[in-house]
C-alpha cells in the first residue's frame, strides 16, 4: 500500500516530469516554426558537375523556396563521402547543416570494409530520399558484341579473357555480381574516374563498364560507344529501350545508385519534420523534375523510413555480394 507521503511523492515526481518533457516537446516547436533563420548548407561529397551534384543543386534551390532561406552547395570531395561526412558529424543537430549521401557511403562502403568509422544509426537521421539512377553497360563503337546476351555467353565459354572498368566500391560490388550470377569471370581493372574510362574503352584497352547514364548516353549519341543494357529499367532507360541486365540472362541482378538527404543525430523532430515536408514539396515541382531529366536522374521520393531500410536491404545485399565473391575485406576505413 502506497503510503500519503510517498503517493505525494510520486505525483509530484510524475507533475515534474511531465513539466520537463513539455518544455523540452514546446521548445523543440518553437524551435521548428522559427527554422530556419539563415541559409543552410547542404554537403556534396563530390565534385561539381557529376550525377551527384547535379542532384543536390536542383534540390537546394526548390528547398530553399520552400524553407524560405537558401540551401547551399557545400562540395566537399574525398574519400567516397568522408569528408563531407566528417563535417557533418562534427556540426550541431540544429537542422542547419545537411548531407547528400549516396547508397555508395551508407551501403557500399560498410561492406566494402571490416569497419568504418562512422555509424548510420548513431551518427545520422534521415530527411528523406532524393534522385537516383541506374548504370549503363557500354561498350566501344567497334565491339563484336551487339547485344549483353552475347557478350554474357562469350565471357562465360572464356574466363578472365574480358576486362571491365572499375570506379569504386558500387562498380566493384556490380561487376562481383554480374560475374556469380553469369559464371563469369569479367576482370576488373581500377579507375578513379569516367573521363580515364572513356578514354581506354575508345582505344580498346577495356572491353565494357557500366558508368552513368549521364556519361554513357552523350558516348553513345556521338558514336563512341554502344550501350548494350541497364542495370535496372526506370524512365531514363526506357526512352532509349534498354535491355536490363537481368532480362539479358542474369536472374536477379539489380544495381541502382541513390541518394537521399541526412541530418545530425539527435536532431529535432520537430525540425527534421519540417525539412521532410520541404523536400517532399520540392521533389513535386515541375521545373526540378526538367532538371533531373536533363541530367538523366529520377526522382527519389523517399520518406525518412523508407531512406533508411533501403540503405539497410542494399548493406545486406552488398555483404552478401561480396561474401559469395571470396572478396577480402578491407581494413578500417
Amino acid at each position: 500500500m502506497i503510503s500519503r507521503r510517498h503517493f505525494t511523492r510520486f505525483t509530484l515526481g510524475l507533475g515534474l516530469s511531465s513539466l520537463l518533457l513539455g518544455g523540452i516537446t514546446a521548445s523543440n516547436l518553437a524551435l521548428a516554426q522559427e527554422h530556419p533563420t539563415r541559409p543552410i548548407p547542404l554537403l556534396v561529397g563530390f565534385s561539381a558537375g557529376g550525377p551527384t551534384d547535379s542532384a543536390a543543386r536542383a534540390v537546394a534551390e526548390q528547398m530553399g523556396k520552400e524553407l524560405g532561406q537558401p540551401v547551399i552547395i557545400s562540395n566537399k570531395p574525398g574519400v567516397g563521402g568522408l569528408l563531407a561526412a566528417k563535417e557533418m558529424m562534427a556540426s550541431k543537430p540544429d537542422g542547419y547543416t545537411l548531407f547528400l549521401a549516396s547508397n555508395s557511403f551508407f551501403s557500399h562502403g560498410p561492406a566494402r570494409y571490416e569497419s568504418v568509422s562512422y555509424d548510420y544509426d548513431r551518427d545520422f537521421t534521415p530527411v528523406g530520399g532524393v534522385s537516383g539512377y541506374p548504370h549503363i553497360l557500354i561498350v566501344a563503337s567497334n565491339s563484336k558484341f551487339n547485344t549483353a546476351k552475347e557478350l554474357f555467353t562469350y565471357a562465360k565459354a572464356n574466363p578472365g579473357k574480358l576486362n571491365a572498368a572499375s570506379v569504386g566500391f558500387g562498380n566493384e560490388i556490380a561487376l562481383a555480381w554480374m560475374n556469380g550470377l553469369g559464371q563469369m569471370d569479367l576482370a576488373q581493372i581500377p579507375y578513379k574516374g569516367a573521363a580515364a574510362v572513356i578514354n581506354d574503352l575508345s582505344a580498346g584497352r577495356l572491353d565494357l563498364a557500366l558508368v552513368a547514364p549521364s556519361v554513357a548516353y552523350p558516348l553513345v549519341d556521338s558514336g563512341r560507344a554502344k550501350a548494350l543494357a541497364t542495370t535496372r529499367k526506370t524512365p531514363i532507360t526506357d526512352q532509349r529501350k534498354l535491355v536490363s541486365i537481368n532480362e539479358a540472362g542474369l536472374k536477379g541482378f539489380d544495381f541502382y545508385v541513390w541518394n537521399g538527404i541526412v541530418a545530425p543525430a539527435n536532431t529535432p523532430k520537430p525540425i527534421l519534420e519540417k525539412l521532410g515536408t520541404a523536400l517532399q514539396k520540392a521533389l513535386k515541382q515541375p521545373s526540378l523534375e526538367r532538371q533531373f531529366e536533363t541530367a538523366f536522374l529520377n526522382v527519389e521520393p523517399m520518406t525518412d523510413q523508407q531512406l533508411t531500410e533501403a540503405f539497410r536491404t542494399e548493406l545486406a545485399t552488398s555483404k552478401k555480394v561480396l561474401k559469395d565473391a571470396n572478396i577480402p575485406l578491407l581494413k578500417q576505413q
